[in-house]
């Protein structure tokens, strides 16, 4: 599943892009396409808190505190490719910059001709990132009978078994697949430390270790539980 966000506030315009998009991705890929659209930012907002992961988005800079939004969507989706939409309202100081770094630019007045061209290339862009086998540098690659997916490392919470399945935890969803713990251990990046025979967790979201207790406190609240043969383990990591 790739997942593409497109935000305007003119509701028109993102009629249009929103149609352009998904045209596009539809005729060049065969894989499976998550397109939202919000038109009004407090709903934009709210869906960002999630923390979702973001392969392709397409963001409004005019648009008040689109600058901050474009920024902070780019802190949580480091690797995304990025087209900004803009005008002559706005200096191109306040979004050429690193905290930024956009793939592309579209300035208006748009024309369908330039709207599609910037999607075509992004799109093939994002399709290459998306199936490189450097993707499994950064991120945890679900390869199933529903598609691809990829989840970056720095979003994934913990893993857990259950079910005879692999479940790996974001803030925002909940993937499965077939795999073991014991396997996950030998491949993982160093941030990941197994804690109990079902869960191996992300030790830049330990809040807190209770080792009286037996439990790790995630900094979103979550608890997780320690067992006594992997707590010499996790003193190692204080």
């Amino acid at each position: 599943m790739i997942n593409m966000v497109l935000y305007s506030h003119f509701k028109k315009e993102l009629s249009v892009i929103k149609k352009i998009s998904v045209d596009v991705a539809c005729h060049i890929s065969d894989d499976d396409w998550n397109i939202t659209d919000y038109f009004e930012k407090q709903k934009l907002d709210e869906f960002l808190q999630k923390n979702p992961i973001i392969n392709l988005s397409c963001l409004d800079v005019t648009a008040e505190g689109g600058i901050e939004t474009a920024e902070n969507v780019r802190k949580a989706n480091s690797s995304m490719y990025m087209i900004l939409l803009s005008d002559n309202s706005v200096s191109p100081v306040a979004y050429i910059r690193p905290t930024i770094m956009a793939s592309a630019l579209m300035l208006r007045p748009l024309s369908m001709e330039s709207v599609k061209k910037v999607f075509i290339e992004a799109v093939k862009c994002c399709l290459k990132d998306y199936n490189s086998d450097c993707a499994a540098d950064e991120n945890y690659v679900i390869d199933n009978r529903e598609g691809r997916q990829l989840v970056p490392y720095s979003k994934i919470l913990y893993f857990e078994s259950r079910a005879k399945k692999i479940f790996v935890i974001t803030e925002s969803c909940e993937y499965s697949v077939y795999d073991t713990l014991d396997n996950l251990e030998k491949i993982l990046p160093k941030n990941f430390v197994r804690c109990h025979r079902s869960f191996i967790v992300a030790v830049s979201e330990i809040k807190k270790i209770m080792f009286s207790q037996n439990t790790i406190v995630l900094e979103n609240g979550i608890l997780i539980p320690l067992s006594r043969s992997y707590k010499s383990a996790m003193k190692d990591l204080k």
